[in-house]
């Protein structure tokens, strides 16, 4: 479900109104409406979602090379397999089209209660779990409060850290119920955010840029070709009828209303987090095989370089045209592109093309485990036989 989430809702729920000179006016994924004179406004909204993606980023890789290391006590990161991204497009398109008919033909109050309902519940509770494992991390709480519950943990592992944390995000998510303020929103969609990079991973390069290259096709197609078959703008039409925080908010000053703030698809940090993230784990990689250059992630900082030009690149498109832009047609060339001509610069164009990892390296473990078993039980065998 939160794989649903961040890769497709994300990606065609970001309306953005225009300035209050300008009236109201609807573009589309990902994306900001503007009227000029507000430079400043969207370097801080690119900023920040670059930041983001860069927090996750280190944070998957932290986790990644103490799996390697051997440390028990890190949960597993949720793997998205090969099969998993073939199918990516055809299930976003349809979970798209399913909503777009729901919104259409049932009671539009019950399809948007149950959508925010659902969204909202989740960025809760998984903005309360990751503060209280940044909690656990930081060692500022008592381990006592950090610990799960005993009588507990027949059912399931809750500390009464979780149990605080989740306290004092319900007051943060009625205040989004009811006031619909782009603050709450922007602490739960940052959170989520995050959490997705942090904890679900890409583990091939091939599969990563298979993803890509997938939904660059599947963002173009229902932007800019759903209504000759449809008759409407599909992702515009759900994308104006779903609420929840599944974006981040910005205002252009702190009192601004609905037509004076601008907003960006969480699956426009999401989605090319996770493939960042997997060429920071590939960097990490060269550094510890002494690789030319490797003192320093290069291949990192490039992708998160171009990645803030492909947005301010959507972003001037938009100003420019005046209408909806698809964002990942400008950030999936500049990520892929950006590393591709990297690697071959460097003589290591092979290497990135073919470069996978093991699910938290156990498969590796267990064939060195039962090596190791296969040899005792041949010595075990051969000994006694030594001794008569």
């Amino acid at each position: 479900f939160l794989f649903v989430l961040d890769s497709f809702h994300y990606e065609y729920s970001s309306m953005v109104p225009v300035g209050r000179n300008a009236g109201v006016r609807d573009v589309g994924d990902s994306d900001i409406a503007a009227d000029g004179g507000y430079g400043a406004f969207y370097v801080q909204m690119i900023g920040i979602s670059t930041l983001i993606i860069f927090l996750g980023s280190a944070r998957a890789v932290d986790k990644f090379i103490s799996q390697k290391a051997g440390d028990k006590s890190v949960e597993p990161r949720e793997v998205i397999k090969r099969a998993s991204v073939f199918r990516f497009p055809i299930v976003a398109s349809c979970t798209l089209v399913g909503l777009f008919l729901a919104f259409k033909y049932l009671p539009k109050k019950i399809v948007s209660f149950c959508l925010t309902f659902g969204s909202l519940s989740l960025a809760t509770f998984n903005a309360a779990f990751m503060y209280s494992g940044l909690m656990a991390e930081s060692k500022m709480a008592p381990k006592k409060f950090t610990e799960p519950i005993p009588k507990l943990k027949k059912w399931a592992e809750i500390s009464p850290m979780d149990i605080l944390c989740v306290l004092a995000t319900i007051p943060v998510a009625a205040w989004y119920w009811y006031k619909k303020h782009w603050l709450p929103n922007n602490v739960l969609s940052t959170s989520l955010a995050l959490t997705s990079v942090e904890a679900m991973a890409l583990v091939e390069f091939q599969s990563a840029a298979i993803l890509l290259c997938g939904l660059f096709f599947y963002d173009i197609f229902w932007v800019f070709g759903s209504t000759k078959v449809f008759g409407d703008n599909v992702m515009v039409s759900v994308a104006k009828q779903f609420d929840g925080p599944i974006k981040l908010v910005f205002p252009r000053f702190p009192s601004a209303g609905p037509s004076d703030q601008s907003m960006l698809g969480l699956g426009d940090i999401v989605i090319p987090g996770f493939f960042i993230a997997l060429i920071l784990r590939y960097d990490a990689e060269r550094f510890t095989k002494g690789l030319k250059y490797s003192e320093k992630p290069i291949f990192f900082y490039t992708v998160l370089v171009f990645y803030f030009l492909g947005l301010a690149s959507t972003y001037l498109a938009l100003l420019l045209f005046h209408a909806a832009q698809p964002a990942l047609l400008y950030l999936v060339p500049a990520c892929l592109l950006s590393v591709l001509v990297l690697a071959a610069s460097l003589g290591e164009l092979k290497d990135l093309l073919m470069y996978a990892e093991s699910e938290e390296g156990e498969v590796s473990e267990k064939k060195n485990e039962e090596e190791a078993e296969g040899n005792n039980s041949v010595e075990g065998a051969t000994e006694p036989k030594k001794t008569k």
